[in-house]
C-alpha cells in the first residue's frame, strides 16, 4: 500500500493562493464522513477494535482478547483480520475445536480466502482429521501453485499418516518459494532419512542447522542420521550439542 502523504506538512507549509470556498455543511469531505455509521467511521471503529484486540492477545492473559475478538465479529462477521487473528488466538490457548469454527464461518463468507484454508488445515491436521486437511490444503494449492505454506502443510499432513516419500515431495516444492525455512528443512530430512536417503536427509538437515543453529532437535535429528551413515563419533557429537542446547 502506497504511504499516504503527511496532512502535518500541509499545515506548516500551506499552498499560497486564494482560500479555498468553505465546504457545505453535510458535504462528502466534510461531516458527512464522520458521521455515525458512515462508512468511514465504522472502519475506524473496526479497526480500533482491532487493535485493542491484537494488543491484549500479545500480552500477558491473551485470553482476555477473546471477547473483544468476539464483539468485534459481531459487528462486523466479515470481518477477514480479525477472523484470522481471532481463530490463532485460539490455537494458541488450545481451543482448536472452537478455532475451527470460527476458520469454517468465514470459509461460509469467502470460500477460497486462503489464510482461512491454511490455517483451518493446519488444525485440521494436528486434529488428525486428515482427509478435511488433505482437501483444504490441495484447495489452496488450486489456487496458488506456488504457496509454500500449503505446500509445507500438505508435507505435515501426508508425513503424519506415514507418506513420507510424497511429504517429502511437498517440501521440497516448498523449499522451491521459500528457500531459507528451516522447519521445512527438518522435515524434509526426517523424512528423506525415514526414506533411506541418508546423503540428503544429512545435507537437508544441514541447512536447516545453518539456517537456525539453536534448534535442539535438529542437532538431535542430525546424530540419528550419522548414526545410520555409521559415524558414531561424530553422531554422539551431534547429540551432546542437542543436550547442551537444552533439547533432547
Amino acid at each position: 500500500m502506497n504511504t499516504p502523504s503527511h496532512p502535518e506538512d500541509l499545515q506548516k507549509h500551506p499552498v499560497s493562493g486564494p482560500a479555498a470556498p468553505a465546504r457545505p455543511e453535510g458535504s462528502l469531505s466534510g461531516r458527512a464522513e464522520n458521521a455515525p455509521g458512515s462508512p468511514a467511521r465504522d472502519q475506524s471503529q473496526s479497526e480500533r477494535r482491532l487493535q485493542v484486540a491484537d494488543e491484549l492477545a500479545a500480552g500477558p492473559h491473551p485470553g482476555d482478547a477473546v471477547r473483544r475478538y468476539q464483539e468485534l465479529l459481531e459487528l462486523e462477521p466479515g470481518h477477514i483480520e480479525g477472523r484470522l487473528h481471532y481463530a490463532r488466538l485460539l490455537d494458541r490457548l488450545e481451543e482448536a475445536d472452537e478455532a475451527v469454527e470460527v476458520l469454517s464461518e468465514g470459509l461460509r463468507r469467502t470460500p477460497d480466502q486462503t489464510e482461512f484454508l491454511v490455517l483451518r488445515g493446519s488444525i485440521l491436521g494436528r486434529l488428525q482429521r486428515y482427509r478435511e486437511a488433505d482437501a483444504d490444503l490441495r484447495r489452496v494449492l488450486r489456487l496458488h501453485p506456488s504457496h509454500a505454506p500449503a505446500q509445507f502443510e500438505l508435507g505435515l499432513v501426508l508425513w503424519r499418516r506415514g507418506l513420507v516419500q510424497e511429504a517429502a515431495g511437498c517440501f521440497h516444492r516448498a523449499l522451491e518459494f521459500q528457500p531459507d525455512n528451516a522447519k521445512t528443512y527438518y522435515y524434509l530430512g526426517d523424512s528423506l532419512n525415514q526414506i533411506g536417503d541418508l546423503a540428503g536427509a544429512r545435507a537437508a538437515v544441514e541447512r536447516a542447522l545453518q539456517v537456525s543453529p539453536d534448534d535442539a532437535k535438529t542437532y538431535h535429528l542430525m546424530g540419528r542420521v550419522l548414526d545410520r551413515m555409521c559415524l558414531p563419533e561424530q553422531a554422539q557429537e551431534m547429540y551432546r550439542r542437542g543436550r547442551d542446547i537444552g533439547g533432547l
